[in-house]
Order: C-alpha cells, then structure tokens, then sequence
C-alpha cells in the first residue's frame, strides 16, 4: 500500500497515475470514485477532491483531477 500512496503524493494527476501504470477501476457507486486493487479483495477507495468533478461529456476528466480523498482501505464498500 505504501507505493500506492506513495504514487498518488507523486503526480499531479490522477490521469498520470495510468501513465505510470498503476491501474485503477472506477466504481459505479459513485461518479468520482475508483478503487486500487492491493491485494486478493483488500482495495484501497479514493474519491475525487475537487467542490466540482471535472467532466468530459460522462466520463471524469482524469487529466484535470488533482486531488483525491482516501475514503476506505479493505474488503468491499
């Protein structure tokens, strides 16, 4: 976990993030909300930290994303 985090403190988008090749999987619970995968069902959530998510069209706009909240590191929401 600690690259993870180490990783996130490092860019200064999340769009970098895929760039490094630390993959992540949005969450349908929630516009904004993805999940790094840590281990066999052990994730650690993060959610966007922005007054406003930045869109394009439907989709987040990664690129202009710079700013995440750690909401939940474990098993599933």
């Amino acid at each position: 976990m600690r690259r993870y985090l180490a990783d996130l403190e490092a860019v200064e988008t999340v769009a970098e993030l895929v760039e490094m090749g630390l993959e992540f999987e949005s969450c349908g619970l929630k516009v904004g909300l993805i999940r790094f995968g840590l281990s066999e069902r052990q994730y650690l959530y993060c959610e966007v930290n922005h007054q406003n998510v930045p869109m394009s069209g439907e989709a987040v706009d990664w690129a202009k994303v710079s700013r995440l909240k750690v909401i939940h590191i474990g098993g599933n929401l």
